[in-house]
């Protein structure tokens, strides 16, 4: 019984799956890792001088997460900001709200035309990879197995028409359809 846990009928956890994506894709620890999450789906890790975003499919699908972006090291004891303004520690809060506020917007997008979308693959559920640049232009496409099959062209076609608000900011949504 044992086996059958070890061999893929345990749950997974997407935030110990992120933790474990990003401490390899930053060459890392993971208990050296200082991880949030920023929204459904994504986390920020930041350790070993480095920082990494990744966003994980649904853990319905044995979750698998990728890089969406990465900064360079900073130096925490460097104060770079004039006497009297606002820390940009201070303002990310509102970076991160604007973020979620966008991947909202995207997944109810996605939500619309969720039967055409699960009708294209024939399943009752399909990740749902989308990038998003910084002036609203979305890029579509599917996780797994379907990636780069005539099961994702439909998927594309179908989703002809769902558009982002320009936010200044680049990213990638999966959002599981169901």
């Amino acid at each position: 019984m044992g086996w059958i846990l070890a061999s893929g009928c345990a749950s997974f956890d997407t935030g110990s799956v992120a933790r474990s994506s990003a401490a390899e894709l930053l060459a890392c620890n993971e208990a050296a890792l200082e991880m949030s999450q920023v929204g459904a789906y994504r986390y920020r890790a930041a350790g070993c001088g480095g920082e990494v975003t990744v966003a994980c499919t649904a853990s319905a699908l044995e979750p698998r997460c990728l890089r969406v972006s990465d900064a360079a090291p900073v130096a925490a004891d460097v104060e770079d900001h004039a006497p009297g303004e606002v820390e940009p520690s201070q303002t990310v809060a509102p970076e991160r709200e604007q973020e979620q506020a966008q991947e909202a917007r995207i997944r109810a997008g996605l939500d619309a035309r969720k039967d055409d979308v699960l009708a294209c693959v024939g399943a009752e559920r399909a990740a749902v990879r989308v990038a998003y640049a910084a002036d609203g232009t979305l890029t579509f496409g599917l996780q797994g197995a379907l990636a780069g099959s005539p099961e994702e062209r439909c998927v594309v076609d179908a989703l002809d028409g769902v558009r982002a608000p320009a936010s200044g900011r680049a990213g990638v949504v999966v959002h599981l359809l169901r």
